[in-house]
């Protein structure tokens, strides 16, 4: 009789065992899945962060006035890509994603700046030019953050 507990119990520790095992693989690949998503996240947080504060600045027809804030923009495209550098992923398609995302807000950045000095030397060809790289980081920009969001709901 005292076999057969000891069989019974050797049994439930046995599945026991089976079973903490896995609990914690899945842990494991439920924590790897937030991990990812906490990743993905930060960089949708910059990214929404830098579309919420330069919506208008695409436009070239503003007023020399206004060219302070033309440069607060510029500004704030090199201080997103600053953001973004700074983040540490784990991931190499999220590392990838995320220089991408950091050369765009500079090159953002760069036209903006090239747009500034363009409208204050009256150069209509310097501001064209500068519009086109920005229009060019913009179609760029718009099928990375598709294949970021591909990426990031992929289970």
């Amino acid at each position: 009789m005292l076999v057969c507990r000891q069989s019974k119990v050797k049994a439930p520790l046995k599945s026991n065992s089976w079973s903490i095992l896995v609990i914690l693989l899945s842990l494991v690949t439920v924590g790897c899945e937030d991990n990812k998503f906490v990743q993905c996240q930060e960089i949708f947080q910059v990214a929404q962060e830098v579309k919420d504060n330069n919506r208008d600045v695409g436009n070239v027809n503003q007023q020399l006035g206004e060219m302070k804030s033309w440069l607060e923009a510029a500004n704030e495209f090199n201080q997103a890509a600053d953001r973004l550098a700074l983040l540490e992923f784990n991931q190499s398609e999220l590392i990838k994603y995320q220089n991408q995302l950091v050369t765009i807000y500079r090159i953002y950045s760069q036209a903006t700046y090239d747009a500034v000095r363009a409208r204050e030397n009256k150069n209509l060809s310097a501001l064209k030019f500068s519009r086109q790289n920005a229009i060019k980081a913009g179609i760029i920009q718009q099928k990375l953050i598709r294949e970021i969001n591909t990426y990031c709901l992929k289970n």
